[in-house]
């Protein structure tokens, strides 16, 4: 477990914490990692210590806790869409924002290029995902978007109220656009396709 550990799980961090690891990659590493667990000889396969779905299984449920490398390869990347969204004076973040830009809401853009991109382009893709597992504190100055955000309890609005979000006339909007506060006193100003009251 040490030598898999220390060896075979850490060799490849570099490229998963940049770069999307390919399936027709992580599978055959992945079974690399499984083999080496078991004894082998050379007539052929010996005994199985470990079965092989209780590899990746975290310690909790006992397993082995050896991570699959598509997971761990996801969150290493999400781990720069963090830093991007806390560092705001590091100098790698105002390179990506001078090369690609940002959008109204403090991300960096997308670039249309489909060459030439680099790293970012692969860590970007995450970015959805990452916005939905994350949770946002409100600020006077803030950009967050009142429906796709989590802002306001465990999800976004969007999904909590899926009714009043495809009737919303400002899908986009901010929450600084659509909520003010007076002390402890919010007021919501909501603007929909049709009345509410029909």
């Amino acid at each position: 477990m040490t030598l898999l550990k220390s060896t075979l799980c850490s060799l490849p961090i570099y490229f998963k914490s940049l770069f999307t690891i390919a399936a027709s990659i992580a599978s055959p590493l992945e079974k690399i990692m499984r083999d080496s667990l078991w004894n082998s000889t050379d007539t052929g396969n010996g005994l199985y210590w470990v079965k092989c779905n209780g590899v990746c299984r975290p310690k909790q449920e006992r397993g082995l806790g050896i991570r699959p490398l598509c997971v761990m390869n996801d969150a290493l990347k999400a781990q720069w869409l963090w830093r991007f969204a806390k560092e705001d004076d590091a100098m790698w973040k105002n390179v990506i924002k001078a090369k690609y830009g940002i959008d109204e809401f403090g991300w960096s853009k997308k670039s249309s290029c489909s060459h030439g991109v680099g790293c970012w382009k692969p860590i970007l893709t995450g970015l959805e995902c990452f916005k939905s597992l994350v949770h946002f504190e409100v600020k006077d100055d803030s950009t967050m978007l009142f429906w796709h955000d989590v802002w306001c309890g465990d999800r976004p609005l969007k999904t909590l109220f899926p009714d009043l979000f495809r009737m919303a006339r400002l899908k986009y909007a901010t929450v600084q656009e659509v909520v003010s506060w007076n002390g402890d006193i919010s007021h919501w100003n909501l603007a929909f396709v049709r009345n509410l009251n029909d």
